[in-house]
């Protein structure tokens, strides 16, 4: 297979660079891949949907167009050979032979080097970390070999405000010049040096934080930052970067997020791409009453799905895409989060950790009981929906269980209310109920549908229980011999 694929590369990415021009009618070459035999799931949904939409003109299709119109040469080849062909194709082939040898290694590695940052965002779910204390540009450089190696070709960059280490993250950006980094910024420090430099490299994907227009988001950043924002987006629209944004939504601006004209506004301005994050309650004293409500969620949900059919915007809801994710990533099984103090957390949501990065590296901290406690217990909930993926907020047992049983310390101070405090305990508890309501008719729907990616009947959906069922024969096998001492 290793030949094939080589033989491969060049000629498929020589036909998508020859396809994505920014006319949709050269998007028709594409079609022919949807035959081809990519062992990825991601990618056989993909192009079936990819060929599906040229030919209806919507979608993916409006979306690829658009790629060849926005963003520069040398970013489109970045995108094809790092995440397309490196990411989905060859790396693939590397995760699934660990995964054959009972192994697992993210697909995605998020880190948050620096907790420091120059604005106080309201309800920011960073803010309780310390903010002494930064991943050196020797451990950043040590994690992003080990991705290389081991089939993982996308790393995020958080914080706290990545760009305060813009210099150190810009060396890496270049040395590490076949993989693809998405960094989450508030904008304000995108000055003209840095988008040129972005411009040149190709393999940056700023996603800048939003929570409206111009009122919505000086309300909680600040004012005068939107402002700052929409510069940021001239310089990268002008360099042909390619650039999205990242949405909170909470309960209060709902309706402004999810009309068309929200979504037609960010993509003027030269936006690829819109990542809707659900607020969460995590931290001391958590504003319980800005989490969108179930009825808020499915909603969302819905609108962000006829969104982007409509407008040539990558649109993904982390909440609500559960089914297009595969379930939740957490605990390695997709990406795991590494914060300025080296620990090791499932999610940047789940703020614990057992491991640090100075003392272990990824496949280690990726493979620890903690982590493999999280893993058995997916797709987390019997009816294995995918439409409640989390495992904080929708199935908060499996989050309790495995910091309860591995003692995981917290990652800083009220990090435990999430699962420890009654109030909040209380209140998760019966969130996940009201939406288990309301989103098991849903998939029930979905999965009694032949010519749906999760039939129930298909191997893709049985295979959501393959880790709980490995678990449970170990457990039998655990027992068996115990009985017999």
């Amino acid at each position: 297979m290793k030949l094939t694929l080589k033989l491969l590369k060049p000629f498929v990415i020589r036909i998508l660079m020859n396809s994505i021009t920014g006319n949709i009618q050269d998007l028709r070459k594409l079609t022919r891949f949807k035959n081809l035999p990519f062992k990825n799931p991601g990618m056989k949904a993909l192009m079936k949907s990819l060929s599906r939409d040229i030919e209806e003109e919507a979608g993916f299709g409006l979306l690829f167009a658009r790629l060849g119109q926005v963003t520069s040469p040398t970013v489109r080849r970045k995108i094809i050979e790092n995440l397309i062909w490196g990411q989905g194709v060859g790396g693939h082939e590397k995760r699934i032979a660990l995964e054959n040898q009972g192994m697992f290694f993210p697909h995605l590695i998020v880190m948050s080097p620096t907790m420091r940052c120059n604005l106080k965002c309201t309800g920011c779910y960073s803010g309780l970390y310390t903010k002494e204390g930064e991943l050196s540009e020797e451990i950043m450089d040590r994690v992003l070999s080990e991705q290389r190696e081991n089939g993982s070709r996308i790393s995020v960059i958080s914080g706290g405000e990545p760009s305060l280490l813009k210099d150190v993250l810009l060396r890496l950006f270049e040395k590490h010049n076949d993989m693809i980094f998405l960094t989450y910024t508030n904008g304000t420090l995108l000055d003209d040096e840095t988008v040129k430099k972005l411009g040149r490299l190709g393999n940056v994907a700023p996603a800048i934080s939003v929570e409206g227009y111009e009122e919505e988001t000086d309300t909680r950043r600040g004012k005068g930052v939107h402002r700052k924002i929409l510069e940021a987006m001239a310089r990268l629209k002008r360099e042909g970067v390619m650039f999205g944004i990242s949405v909170t939504y909470t309960s209060q601006n709902i309706d402004t997020i999810t009309t068309d004209e929200f979504v037609q506004y960010y993509i003027d301005q030269g936006a690829f791409f819109a990542w809707y994050f659900m607020f969460m309650p995590v931290g001391k004293d958590p504003i319980l009453e800005l989490v969108p409500s179930p009825e808020q969620r499915v909603y969302v949900g819905q609108r962000v799905s006829e969104l982007r059919r409509k407008h040539p915007l990558f649109m993904a809801d982390f909440w609500n895409d559960g089914p297009a994710a595969g379930g939740c990533l957490a605990g390695a099984r997709r990406y795991l989060h590494i914060v300025n103090s080296g620990r090791i957390e499932p999610c940047v949501f789940a703020h614990f950790g057992v491991d640090n990065i100075r003392d272990k590296n990824v496949l280690e901290a990726a493979n620890s009981p903690f982590f493999k406690a999280i893993r058995e217990k997916f797709p987390y909930n019997d009816e294995g929906n995918l439409r409640r993926p989390c495992m904080i907020i929708d199935n908060p047992e499996v989050l309790r269980e495995a910091v309860d049983t591995y003692m995981v310390p917290e990652g800083h101070k009220h990090s435990e209310d999430i699962i420890h405090d009654p109030k909040v305990v209380r209140w998760v508890d019966e969130y996940a109920a009201a939406f288990r309501a309301l989103a098991d008719p849903l998939w029930e729907k979905d999965i009694n549908d032949p010519d749906y990616r999760w039939y129930k009947e298909g191997e893709e959906y049985k295979g959501l229980f393959k880790y709980r069922k490995k678990a449970a024969k170990k457990k039998r096998g655990r027992a068996a011999v115990q009985n017999r001492t």
